[in-house]
């Protein structure tokens, strides 16, 4: 769920002047990030404000945010542990947080970031210059890899916390939050990859099953209207929720984790995150569709999910969370890890 914080300060900015033209500014900024058509408009009113959206990598941010609470396991490291081969390609690399990475311990391969924003590939470029950094970067389009890297061209492709945006930005017969949109691009990664490659994902996950409902009670003052804002501004669907009280309310599970994923990131990344849809298979359907779109060109080598340790207690302050009855009950499960290998 990637959501650098300069919409939100373009937002602050306009909202002093208070006039239709910076809320035109804000929309233009918004649909600017999701065109590589716009992107060097979108650089010069970056530098205009004086802040860029490429210094931001949820992989960096992530960690750090909840690090003081969080004692989980290096996620980064992991998806390096299972990165194989001599090419190595790491998709929307934001910061570039994971090339250095791979780079780092996998000294011998070939390690290229892919990126279809062209302000993303320059700051990248600027990075590996200052930096004398080993890892290459390119733009191209995720949904035709093999354009780029070549047919069986790759080892190991990386999607970390990206799969979600392309889900949620990118039409596929001309709507949004389309899984087709997923299938294309595996496909597209498993024609690039040679025998016993491998796909990391890395991203978000519904829980199941599906139809239980949970409430929120808020204990921050704002948090009922930070709900229903958000509740309309929503682009991934229809949200639907009923009061149970001057400062809760009740609705299905999964509308309650999309909430407050954006919620835990706060103002800062709202703009961002609510045109972005992060869960958007559970488990047992994720895997059925991997393996409907990919047969028996492939195997799921791991499936594992779980709740980034940090966010119950981040959040612990700021809401209570129960079932239908009032008893007290954990977030669900938010994250996914999958590794699948090209036979």
């Amino acid at each position: 769920m990637q959501s650098p914080s300069g919409n939100q300060e373009i937002h602050s900015y306009c909202g002093n002047i208070s006039s239709r033209a910076g809320e035109k500014l804000i929309e233009f900024c918004q649909e600017a990030e999701k065109s590589p058509l716009y992107d060097r408009a979108i650089v010069l009113l970056y530098d205009l404000f004086n802040f860029r959206k490429d210094a931001y990598d949820r992989l960096n941010n992530e960690q750090t945010y909840l690090s003081d609470m969080n004692s989980s396991q290096d996620f980064k490291k992991k998806i390096s542990d299972y990165a194989v081969g001599k090419t190595m390609v790491d998709i929307g690399p934001g910061g570039g947080v994971m090339l250095d990475l791979l780079t780092r311990h996998h000294p011998g391969a070939i390690v290229i970031g892919i990126d279809i924003a062209v302000n993303v590939v320059e700051e990248l470029k600027r990075k590996k210059q200052r930096e004398n950094a080993a890892w290459e970067v390119m733009e191209g389009d995720a949904l035709k890899l093999e354009d780029y890297i070549g047919k069986e061209g790759a080892d190991t492709i990386v999607f970390s916390s990206i799969l979600h945006e392309m889900f949620s930005y990118i039409p596929h017969e001309g709507e949004k939050f389309n899984h087709g949109v997923i299938a294309q691009t595996l496909k597209s990664s498993l024609k690039a990859l040679r025998p016993k490659g491998r796909i990391i994902i890395r991203d978000g996950i519904m829980t199941e099953p599906v139809e239980e409902k949970r409430i929120i009670r808020f204990k921050d003052p704002h948090g009922l209207s930070f709900f229903k804002r958000y509740v309309g501004d929503f682009k991934g669907r229809t949200i639907t929720y009923r009061s149970v009280g001057d400062d809760a309310v009740l609705l299905k599970v999964n509308d309650a984790m999309e909430f407050l994923y954006t919620y835990t990131w706060g103002e800062e990344s709202y703009p961002h995150e609510v045109q972005e849809q992060f869960g958007y298979f559970t488990p047992s359907a994720f895997r059925e569709f991997i393996q409907a779109t990919l047969g028996d060109q492939a195997e799921i080598l791991v499936f594992e999910h779980y709740l980034q340790e940090g966010f119950e207690e981040h959040l612990a302050h700021r809401i209570d969370l129960t079932d239908e009855t009032g008893k007290p009950v954990r977030l669900p499960d938010s994250t996914c890890f999958i590794v699948i290998e090209k036979k």
